[in-house]
């Protein structure tokens, strides 16, 4: 029975570098989506703002059968400009952005791999805490909105925007961490193929 074993001379092949480069894309892209989302959170707390300002409840709901509860709905519309989601959005967004950058570049340069997947999985999870911060914001408000007629039961809507909601979320977090994932699978250093040698045999 052979008991040697024989290492085979050849060197592994090197994972391709186009998976961390690949990587590096897919960031960039994302980072350049993360610009936008910052301009859009503070152009839309700015125009909601205003909206707010020139709201008079009093004045829209003087005319309406029920002037209370008109008047706390329009009080429920206004409070949507005071969310946190428009300021701390916008400063998670440009966080991202800014993130990005040094994370895209580690990872075409594609020589450090363990940098360059530390900084990718960091971006997932500020990533994925700035889209469940916004979302439960927004949850948050809409509370508010069926607390407002307790007659009426909104527990399927609630629980279908919530569904809907956080069920986007996590669908596109665990995207983004099956792509590294397959990256870091990719990637790993390849390791020398040891097999049974049928040419050392210590017959004793």
């Amino acid at each position: 029975m052979a008991e040697g074993v024989f290492k085979i001379p050849t060197k592994p092949p090197e994972p391709s570098p186009w998976w961390l480069k690949g990587g590096a894309i897919f960031i960039a892209f994302m980072g350049f989506f993360s610009l936008i989302g910052t301009f859009s959170f503070l152009l839309g707390g700015v125009m909601m703002e205003g909206i707010a300002e020139d709201m008079d409840p009093e004045e829209i709901c003087q005319d309406d059968d029920d002037p209370q509860d008109c008047e706390a709905l329009m009080e429920w519309v206004q409070s949507f400009s005071d969310l946190g989601l428009w300021d701390i959005g916008a400063a998670f967004s440009a966080f991202l952005f800014l993130f990005s950058i040094p994370t895209a570049a580690v990872m075409w340069n594609a020589e450090d791999r363990d940098t360059a997947l530390k900084l990718g999985w960091a971006w997932i999870v500020i990533h994925a805490t700035s889209q469940l911060y916004i979302t439960h914001s927004y949850m948050t408000w809409l509370d508010d909105l069926y607390a407002m007629d307790p007659n009426f039961d909104f527990g399927w809507i609630r629980a279908f925007n919530i569904i809907a909601g956080y069920g986007s979320v996590l669908f596109c977090e665990a995207f983004f961490a099956a792509v590294l994932a397959l990256i870091s699978y990719q990637t790993r250093p390849p390791t020398a193929l040891e097999v049974p040698s049928a040419f050392h045999d210590n017959d004793q």
